[in-house]
């Protein structure tokens, strides 16, 4: 057989064996991407509900013009218990126990340490800050 139609038979196989990897790294890639866009968009209206929850004589007015299904403490309460069973489907398990930490405690402590946990399972940040480190003495105004 001819050297120059192997070789070309080999390049062949090479270049389609490349497009074949690309296409299944790109859709994996791409399928990726979409997951990481839901769970932040899950946690962005988790993280503010929780907020509505802990600073709620602060937060109802505003609430109720942006949720109007959530006229009472005790309707977003049903929510976050929502929220946190439909967790069970995209969350780690360290955002999962925080969350339940949340629910038993709704304190401003628990917030914090939720927040620190999504922001981990998002973006794999090592991080060396606590609940703590985010209470901001409240002024008054």
């Amino acid at each position: 057989m001819n050297p120059i139609i192997i070789n070309a038979a080999f390049v062949f196989v090479g270049i389609a064996l490349k497009t074949i990897l690309d296409f299944f790294t790109a859709a994996r890639t791409s399928q990726q991407s979409l997951k990481i866009t839901f769970k932040e968009t899950r946690y962005k209206v988790i993280i503010l509900l929780c907020y509505a929850m802990v600073y709620y004589e602060k937060e109802s007015s505003l609430l109720v013009i942006n949720r109007p299904d959530l006229p009472s403490k005790e309707r977003l309460l049903n929510e976050l218990h929502a929220e946190f069973i439909n967790m069970s489907l995209f969350a780690s398990d360290k955002v999962i126990l925080s969350m339940k930490f949340f629910l038993k405690n709704l304190d401003s402590l628990s917030l914090n340490k939720l927040a620190i946990s999504m922001r981990k399972d998002l973006y794999g940040i090592k991080t060396k800050l606590n609940s703590v480190h985010f209470n901001i003495a409240e002024q008054q105004i």
